[in-house]
């Protein structure tokens, strides 16, 4: 018997669904977050608080914007970032050639329910518009929990669907025009997706039992632009 997954969408699915819109994936976002997303970054990362000589991790890195904004604020780190879209990486490495980034970062093809790392090597891990993608949400967390050095933070960058009726009103009548931006940019039923995965997605508080379920601390939200995005965050309990 297959076990129910927590996505609308398969893992594979979903692969091949950025595989498919790579290409125009930086300029979608530009469209649909008007600009904003750019800032949503910043914030996620001054949360994660990135120290020199640190180790992050970037689960779902996409075309690795969150990479290049940690190093935006930090000096002389090391940086693995992750994906399963092979097609979303080769941008990423792209960029990487183009502000000739040395041997700081590292992009692989990797599945954040079993992360090809040993346990206890990461001072942090970020993570954008992507946790509402995995199929096993709290088998990721744990994944992530057990790669974080104790004291490590986990920082996670999400769509919610906002909670004050005014905002979820507006939400509504916006939200039509995001499969229209994605298929003007050639995206087809990939931003139908979207929004449908952001209404499906847990509400925050739901979110926030996740990590504490999975065995992080000082948990907390910070919502965002309304509460249309979200910041999740938690640290790995200090040893002993």
């Amino acid at each position: 018997m297959t076990e129910e997954r927590d996505t609308l969408i398969s893992a594979e699915e979903n692969r091949k669904m950025f595989d498919r819109i790579a290409k125009n994936y930086d300029v979608a976002n530009r469209a649909i977050s008007m600009g904003m997303d750019k800032a949503w970054r910043r914030k996620t990362i001054h949360l994660l608080c990135p120290f020199r000589g640190g180790r992050y991790l970037d689960i779902g890195t996409g075309t690795g914007d969150l990479v290049f904004e940690i190093l935006d604020q930090s000096h002389n780190v090391l940086i693995d970032g992750i994906d399963p879209s092979e097609q979303m990486l080769e941008i990423a490495r792209a960029k990487a050639t183009v502000r000739d980034v040395g041997d700081a970062v590292s992009f692989l093809t990797a599945d954040a329910l079993n992360l090809p790392m040993e346990g206890a090597i990461f001072d942090g891990i970020v993570s954008g518009f992507c946790f509402r993608n995995i199929e096993r949400r709290k088998k990721a967390l744990e994944e992530m929990l057990r790669v974080l050095k104790p004291g490590g933070k986990l920082v996670i960058l999400e769509a919610t669907y906002p909670a004050n009726p005014l905002i979820r009103l507006g939400y509504t009548l916006y939200t039509p025009l995001v499969p229209l931006i994605g298929k003007f940019l050639g995206g087809g039923s990939a931003y139908k997706y979207l929004v449908d995965s952001i209404e499906d997605f847990p509400r925050p508080q739901s979110v926030m039992d996740m990590f504490h379920e999975a065995g992080f601390t000082d948990v907390a939200c910070k919502p965002l632009t309304f509460g249309t995005v979200s910041i999740f965050s938690g640290v790995r309990p200090a040893a002993g």
